[in-house]
């Protein structure tokens, strides 16, 4: 008798299945949208509050010195560049005296910087953390062009207190023109 029950049993909610029509929905959507779009707020809420405590750290500086034209160097020994012209500076880790960004956080920063030889002689400049060469750029000059440019960047984990800056090699000089050398960096993302 329990084995009939079941039968019948199936071949009804199977027979309630097949005459369901497709196009009338079997939940309730109306529902479902309103749990979504709370699902949403909350996420949004999460993201405001991390946004919110992570630490915010830019900089972009020039070695153009407005109404000056001409080179630094060539010098006997290397020399640590000094960006004076700030555009950004946002958490103040950049020293436009010295030309050395310290870190005021533990996190993944990325780093960039280019310098214009325009001149007759070589360039070659290296981006330094610590005391430690991590990418260098290097032109030497070519007859009938005397205005290149070397570009490098850089990914480096760095702890409260590390120290990134350009150093412009010996023998070398760069130009102090229109703002074309550059050193940029920013915070990806901070670590514990």
């Amino acid at each position: 008798m329990g084995f009939v029950k079941a039968l019948l049993l199936g071949l009804s909610t199977l027979s309630a299945a097949w005459t369901q029509d497709p196009l009338v929905p079997t939940i309730d959507i109306v529902s479902e949208l309103m749990e979504l779009k709370a699902a949403v707020a909350q996420l949004k809420e999460e993201v405001k509050v991390l946004q919110e405590g992570q630490p915010k750290v830019a900089f972009t500086a020039t070695l153009e010195v407005p109404g000056r034209r001409g080179h630094i160097g060539p010098h006997s020994k290397d020399i640590t560049l000094v960006f004076k012209h700030v555009k950004t500076n946002i958490g103040e880790g950049f020293n436009s005296t010295t030309g050395v960004f310290t870190a005021p956080v533990r996190g993944v920063y990325f780093f960039a910087f280019n310098c214009f030889a325009g001149a007759s002689k070589p360039m070659s400049s290296a981006l330094f953390k610590n005391n430690v060469n991590v990418v260098s750029i290097w032109d030497q000059p070519s007859s009938g062009d005397s205005e290149d440019n070397g570009f490098n960047a850089a990914t480096l984990l760095l702890d409260p207190g590390d120290r990134v800056y350009i150093k412009l090699w010996k023998n070398t000089q760069i130009a102090l023109t229109d703002g074309y050398s550059t050193f940029s960096g920013f915070l990806l993302y901070p670590l514990k």
